[in-house]
């Protein structure tokens, strides 16, 4: 069981929010806005509505059974919602315009973080775009928990060296936690486009 699973519903603490800027911005960085979008710990579906009234349709993960109540409720034709760990998901290779990811990664062990953001990075199709965050070694929770990840930049971005770099920010301050919990953040905000592949030679 991950860490969020043993809290109160991440989702029920984030219902009514606006969509997260990063994702507002990777649709900006988008030269159409359409086709299919993976929203992997999709929560209280503030960034899968924002999506859906872009008009993509979104695949909503998350381990939250609130997530899938939500979706059911919202009841829109092009959102797929699944109650899944996104571990156990068979992301589809070539598949996704748009994929977030944001605050989901540093809660995976290191191996499986590094596993699925290659999963990530193949389920994009070409000029697709990642929008997702990491969590610095300077973060206030490195150091007493284990099973999460926490990097420094140049690790941050090793993840990412095949990808086109459309933003890629450093952030460390003072905040609270989804719990109003004090809390020191050190986070990096990333929106990357894969890069077509050139077209095969014709002998």
């Amino acid at each position: 069981m991950s860490i969020r699973d043993q809290l109160q519903s991440y989702a029920s603490l984030r219902l009514n929010r606006k969509p997260n800027p990063l994702v507002v911005d990777a649709l900006k960085s988008m030269p159409f806005r359409c086709g299919r979008a993976l929203d992997i710990g999709a929560g209280a579906l503030s960034d899968t509505r924002h999506l859906l009234q872009a008009g993509m349709t979104v695949d909503a993960v998350d381990t939250d059974p609130l997530t899938a109540k939500l979706a059911a409720r919202l009841g829109h034709p092009c959102l797929n919602a699944m109650h899944e760990d996104v571990r156990r998901i068979a992301i589809p290779p070539a598949a996704y315009a748009l994929i977030v990811a944001i605050h989901v990664l540093p809660f995976l062990p290191r191996v499986e973080c590094s596993a699925i953001i290659s999963a990530i990075i193949n389920g994009l199709a070409d000029d697709g775009i990642l929008c997702g965050t990491l969590f610095g070694v300077r973060d206030g929770w490195a150091g007493n928990r284990a099973l999460m990840t926490f990097v420094s930049k140049s690790e941050a971005a090793s993840y990412f060296t095949h990808l086109l770099p459309i933003v890629f920010s450093e952030a460390e301050y003072d905040g609270i936690d989804a719990y109003d919990r004090p809390k020191h953040w050190h986070v990096f905000r990333f929106i990357l486009r894969k890069p077509s592949r050139p077209a095969p030679t014709q002998a």
